[in-house]
């Protein structure tokens, strides 16, 4: 008699893409190989999108056991899938693992009655040590490693630490073993994980991947990984995320990553390749990136940051690239066409309003100007940060709130997922808080959006107005003009933000954009893109009142140029690619000198400028809001750059 195995593991769907279940294709691939396990099981269908639960119980047929695989993106549905499942099928044995089971479980049970077993950490070998049991008469699940196991008065039994697997190629490949054979002709554009090594160097105290994987590397086997890129090439995957920690942090992922470029031309697959590259932006990621860029694979290379604060990346245990070389990294790469992104996080411990204030200027200054992406602080349940310790002794407060999944197609369950925000520590007051929030959203929208950059970087280039400062006063005058788009956007945003804080979602949809929930910058971004000549009057009022406030010399001719330029440069989904405009000064190669880190000097220049964009969209929403803004924010799809300069008669002599 063969028993049914239900494997779980629940992402989105985007579009038509999905997500391969990676972590239960592995599992199930392990087991497989066990003789004892193939000979009295079978693992039926995959459960990897989200439908509603009750119709996914009872599609189950004699369930002997049911493994869940747990994320921060599906965490309330797959204890909804429990649930529904325990209700249906009050035998199956209902096992859940993954980084979001809290490795604190000891009231975990009395809160999740439907819940048998926990798995901590790595979860092949002790899955299959739980098939193995179940077999018995009588099993035993506390004599196996790694697990919590509810007793039958709820109370948790914890069991003994489990190595971490030293030689992962026992572990067989679920790609090349067949296990998503099943899967890979179904109607979607699949997006597959890949991942080279398992562990991670750093102890960043708000991640738990180093808790999750341990600390020590541990490699696949080269074979193996090479002909796990093949199959990606041959079955179309859309998207292929590296799972590395830390991807170019070994001398062989230059040789991994020519491998791929040559899947990518061999097959015109994967069309997208997203890592997570080496904390340390070194030679060998320059060397990768450059592989990627040859074959249209390098959407963006990350220089890591997190915070620009010593204090705060003393508190968070953060190892940086040095600060003092981030220009010349931010110079290197745009000098080879290669965008870069920068991340911050609002609501580490040991952060200020004054630090985070100059730790966006520091960034804007060094040149990081398209590609700087802020995200609130999320308190991971097994990272150190969320420890009753750590909590306690920075003062953490936390809200907790609806996730935005970005992007997402929306599905046909109706279960919400939650993570909990910091709002306020020992050093950043909630009031400090909000107002980090807010230029987080300025400046994110505005500058890296393209709606402003050139005026910002006018100001303090020429002036030394910082740039945090710049967005303030902007926030400034619209908050004093209510009635102005402007002032509207940024009421909007405000209450937002409370609402957020309130436990609202602060995801919003924008009519004509298509389906998708959009973050707070790019929602405002979107609405105010279809209405540029108004936007651009009020930004001229603005800039007006900025230089009159600051009694700037700032001629009207000078004044006219800057806005033209500016509104000229941002692409919007309207006009044609190519853009042409008069300017009196010589205003386009002052840009290009900032852009790649070099001294500007401003000179009065009558000249004829045509600048590109790259790509139009004639009107297309939907495709502008997609490939312009979710994938091209950081990409310099929405600022155009000058392909000619003619001098006009008139400066000529």
């Amino acid at each position: 008699m063969h028993h049914n195995v239900y494997l779980a593991q629940v992402n989105n769907r985007f579009g038509d893409q999905a997500f391969l279940p990676y972590s239960v294709g592995v599992i199930q691939a392990h087991c497989q190989r066990q003789p004892e396990i193939a000979e009295n099981f079978r693992f039926q269908e995959f459960i990897f999108l989200r439908e509603n639960v009750d119709h996914v119980a009872r599609r189950f047929r004699d369930p002997r056991v049911l493994g869940i695989s747990c994320y921060i993106w599906n965490w309330e549905y797959s204890r909804a899938l429990a649930r529904a499942v325990r209700s249906a099928h009050p035998d199956c044995l209902i096992v859940m693992g993954g980084p979001q089971v809290p490795l604190d479980s000891k009231e975990f049970f009395k809160l999740n009655p439907f819940v048998d077993i926990l798995v901590h950490h790595e979860g092949e070998f002790a899955f299959a040590d739980i098939l193995r049991e179940s077999l018995l008469p009588d099993p035993d699940y506390s004599k196996i490693s790694g697990l919590s196991v509810r007793t039958q008065n709820s109370e948790c039994i914890r069991t003994s630490a489990r190595e971490a697997v030293k030689d992962v190629n026992q572990l067989a490949s679920p790609y090349l073993a067949g296990t998503f054979d099943a899967l890979i002709d179904l109607p979607y554009r699949w997006n597959a994980s890949h991942e080279t090594n398992r562990g991670c160097p750093y102890s960043c105290t708000f991640c738990d991947w180093g808790s999750a994987v341990f600390t020590k590397l541990r490699h696949f086997d080269d074979d193996r990984l090479m002909k796990e890129l093949d199959w990606f090439g041959r079955h179309r995957i859309e998207i292929l995320y590296n799972c590395d920690a830390n991807f170019g942090i070994v001398p062989r992922d230059i040789g991994l990553s020519k491998k791929l470029a040559e899947v990518r031309t061999d097959y015109g697959y994967p069309v997208q390749f997203r890592p997570s590259f080496a904390k340390k932006s070194g030679p060998a990621v320059f060397e990768i990136a450059k592989v990627l860029q040859e074959v249209g694979l390098q959407r963006g290379i990350t220089l890591s940051m997190q915070s620009m604060s010593d204090d705060c990346l003393t508190v968070i245990k953060r190892r940086n690239i040095k600060q003092d070389n981030l220009t010349e990294l931010l110079n290197l790469y745009r000098s080879h066409g290669m965008p870069t992104y920068t991340e911050l996080i609002l609501g580490l411990p040991g952060e200020t309003l004054e630090s985070f204030r100059q730790g966006v200027s520091r960034l804007f200054g060094a040149g990081q100007h398209e590609g700087l992406l802020i995200y609130l602080c999320e308190l991971l349940p097994n990272s150190e940060m969320a420890t009753l310790h750590y909590r306690t002794l920075h003062s953490i407060r936390t809200t907790r709130l609806p996730m935005l999944l970005g992007y997402a197609t929306p599905s046909a369950d109706d279960i919400q997922e939650y993570f909990d925000v910091v709002i306020e520590t020992a050093t950043l007051p909630f009031e400090d808080w909000q107002k980090c929030f807010m230029l987080a959203w300025a400046v994110q929208c505005f500058h890296c959006l393209n709606i402003s950059q050139a005026l910002a970087m006018f100001f303090w280039t020429e002036f030394g107005l910082e740039y945090h400062a710049f967005y303030e006063e902007l926030m400034e005058f619209a908050a004093a003009n209510p009635e102005l788009m402007l002032g509207q956007h940024y009421a909007d945003t405000v209450a937002v933000m409370l609402e957020g804080t309130n436990g609202i979602g602060m995801g919003r949809p924008v009519p004509g954009f298509g389906e998708l929930v959009w973050y707070p910058e790019e929602a405002s971004f979107l609405s105010m893109i279809t209405r540029k000549d108004q936007l651009f009057s009020e930004l001229s009022s603005f800039i007006r009142q900025l230089a009159s406030h600051h009694d700037l010399p700032m001629p009207t001719p000078l004044l006219e140029d800057l806005i033209s330029y500016q509104k000229e440069s941002l692409v919007d989904p309207l006009s044609l690619a190519e853009s042409h405009l008069h300017l009196r000064y010589n205003l386009s190669h002052y840009f290009e000198e900032i852009y790649y880190g070099r001294t500007p000097k401003l000179s009065a220049s009558d000249c004829d400028v045509t600048l590109q964009a790259i790509d139009e969209y004639r009107g297309d929403l939907s495709k502008y809001a997609i490939q312009a803004v979710r994938y091209g924010r950081k990409n310099n799809h929405l600022r155009r750059s000058a392909i000619r300069i003619e001098q006009t008669a008139a400066d000529a002599m």
